[in-house]
């Protein structure tokens, strides 16, 4: 009971945010109970799934977990091996620990707001694609961590040169997941309009459709 309750409150929150994000959706909001608040969503019309969206989800949650896991292996052979100043030490774990948070919470919701056409978890999906993830991705991308680049002999002791290195992956593994962020959150938003859209028009037309049927059943009444 408590976990449907907190699935209906987070529910009614994204309906919330959704509805001030897109106005169109408001009129939905305003008519319908608050019970089926999370459905949103009327059958027996075109599909508004996005494809492209799906096909960016699949491939977004092999590469996350690629991306993460080697991420946090760089992390701890830098920590253990290098030199890493204080500030990389202390953010780079804190937004590591933010980012796998967040992101099954994230593809979750794409996923369930794609498939089943509902506005609220495709508004989450977007809103986390947002924030936090392609700022952390971005400040892994930027990030320059280690500062050993090399050694040298000054009269016949070995000094450290200061400087500031990466590993390959550092920033290459980092572009290629903020790029599929940012390609993300367009298809997702077009996703969006289009979905809301659709559940406007299919809105309308069970309306229609009801008020149909409340006049001719009143009409074999009175005959």
């Amino acid at each position: 009971a408590a976990r449907s309750g907190g699935q209906g409150m987070v529910s009614t929150g994204l309906a919330s945010i959704s509805g001030k994000l897109f106005p169109q959706t408001r009129q939905l909001l305003d008519t319908t109970d608050g019970d089926a608040v999370e459905e949103f969503t009327l059958t027996n019309t075109t599909v508004a799934s996005s494809l492209p969206l799906q096909m960016l989800l699949y491939f977004n949650m092999h590469f996350s977990f690629f991306w993460g896991f080697l991420t946090l292996a760089i992390m701890i052979y830098k920590d253990s091996y290098l030199e890493v100043n204080s500030a990389y030490r202390i953010l780079s774990p804190l937004l590591l620990s933010v980012w796998c948070l967040v992101e099954p919470l994230r593809l979750y919701f794409g996923f369930v707001g794609n498939l089943q056409e509902k506005v609220p978890q495709l508004t989450g999906f977007w809103l986390f694609t947002l924030l936090p993830q392609i700022p952390i991705s971005f400040y892994f991308i930027i990030s320059l961590p280690l500062r050993i680049s090399g050694e040298k002999v000054v009269d016949g002791e070995v000094e450290v040169i200061p400087g500031s290195i990466q590993l390959p992956f550092d920033r290459a593994g980092s572009i290629v997941l903020i790029v599929m962020l940012g390609i993300e959150a367009i298809v997702g938003y077009v996703a969006l309009r289009v979905m809301v859209k659709s559940q406007v028009l299919k809105f309308h037309l069970q309306r229609t459709r009801d008020e149909g049927a409340s006049a001719v059943g009143k009409h074999v009444n009175r005959v």
